[in-house]
Order: structure tokens, then sequence, then C-alpha cells
């Protein structure tokens, strides 16, 4: 999965869990409460895990004039 689609899975996620928890508190359903909570709970995880499984990208290695950030090498 793209980074992309895993941050927009996590929005969809914690966007459906508002809904379902209200939905579950103030009518009574405590399935619907729970699956609210357990679909925030993944979608705030979904970006820190991804952070840390995802493979890191080698960095370039330094020029002679200085850093590949460095605005004034060209």
């Amino acid at each position: 999965m793209t980074r992309l689609g895993a941050l927009s899975l996590s929005m969809l996620l914690m966007l459906a869990a508002f809904p379902l928890i209200s939905l579950g508190t103030a009518q009574g359903h405590p399935l619907l409460w729970q699956l609210g909570l357990l679909a925030l709970g993944l979608g705030g995880l979904i970006p820190p895990l991804g952070r840390y499984i995802a493979a890191r990208k080698p960095e370039p290695p330094p020029t002679r004039a200085g850093m590949v950030e460095d605005e004034r090498v060209s």
C-alpha cells in the first residue's frame, strides 16, 4: 500500500469513527460505539506505524560544496 493510500484509509476510519461512537452512545447500541472506538484507534495508529515500518530511502551523498539540500549548490 502506498503512503497516500494508508493515510487516506486512516482518514476514512477516523471520519467514520465519530458518527459510529455518537450513534452507539445516543441510541444505546454498544456494538456501534465499540466499532467506532476500534476505527478511531486503528485510524490513529496507521500514520505512526507507517512511519516506523516503511523502508527509509537512502539519502544522496553530499557534494563537494556541501549537502544536497544546500540552495547555493546547483
